[in-house]
């Protein structure tokens, strides 16, 4: 039942110049599983074993027969999903092999700058300090002075205690400002998302991981799409709700509004 037919469906939509959070065999393997296609099925129509697509996706360089044939296999499997080959093969390349070592750069030091001064020079340095400080402070330092308090007047002490006290300063009371409603999104799973605001533009696309919390901002017309649904959970003012949907499910343009994820008991006494 899942055979090549299948790979008719529109692809999941993967930006490939500029995605960089995941790797191509999950890149293959979230698509693969988009089209409900197994490792069986691939093998079947590429001729490529099953466990050889599994190393693949799990970018197990050492299961595979050589580099030249795995970058033969990852052109033909991303061919084979609807997947441009060529950068899938760039984005395998720079992941596998294209990590390059740093330099690191030591650069000598004269022999003038290392060495300790000697422990001679540093007693007479810090003794002249001393006799510099003791000079200045008894030659030059300004003499201070004590002036003295006149006591306090009998009469205002005997007369009225109330007029040494301060009277106070008058607090402004300010009215409360009522907390805006937060929305939440939590994650469970790995999850990929994208989240675009009301002229389409994307201001979110990345794989989230457990426990990632992204605020949602207070904006109208924003939407979200995610591949796994069942991952991400909504919390509205701490409170959590019910997840996007099941695990594995994509799910595309959900609005993300209040009224969109308001909790039915909360809308029904509204």
């Amino acid at each position: 039942m899942n055979d090549a037919a299948n790979i008719n469906k529109p692809p999941p939509e993967i930006d490939l110049d500029s995605y960089t959070d995941m790797s191509v065999g999950q890149i293959l393997r979230r698509t693969r599983e988009h089209y409900g296609q197994t490792l069986d099925d691939v093998e079947q129509n590429l001729r490529i074993r099953a466990n050889q697509l599994d190393a693949i996706e799990k970018l197990d360089l050492e299961a595979l027969p050589g580099r030249v044939y795995a970058i033969g296999f990852v052109r033909s499997y991303a061919d084979y999903l609807g997947l441009d080959g060529d950068k899938m093969v760039h984005l395998f390349k720079a992941q596998s092999v294209g990590r390059n070592a740093t330099t690191e750069h030591h650069f000598p030091v004269s022999a003038v700058e290392s060495k300790v001064p000697n422990a001679y020079v540093i007693i007479g340095a810090v003794v002249a300090l001393v006799l510099l400080i003791a000079f200045w402070t008894i030659f030059h330092a300004p003499a201070k002075t004590k002036e003295a308090i006149p006591p306090v007047p009998e009469v205002l002490l005997k007369g009225n205690a109330a007029l040494l006290e301060p009277t106070p300063e008058p607090v402004e009371v300010k009215p409360a400002i009522p907390e805006k409603d937060r929305m939440e999104l939590i994650v469970k799973a790995d999850s990929w998302v994208e989240i675009k605001n009301a002229k389409r533009k994307t201001i979110l696309r990345q794989v989230l991981k457990p426990n990632d919390r992204y605020v949602v901002p207070d904006e109208e017309g924003l939407t979200i799409t995610t591949g796994n649904a069942g991952g991400i959970i909504v919390h509205i003012n701490g409170k959590e709700l019910v997840p996007l949907g099941k695990l594995a499910e994509v799910k595309r343009n959900i609005p993300l509004s209040f009224e969109n994820f308001r909790p039915k008991d909360t809308a029904s006494e509204q």
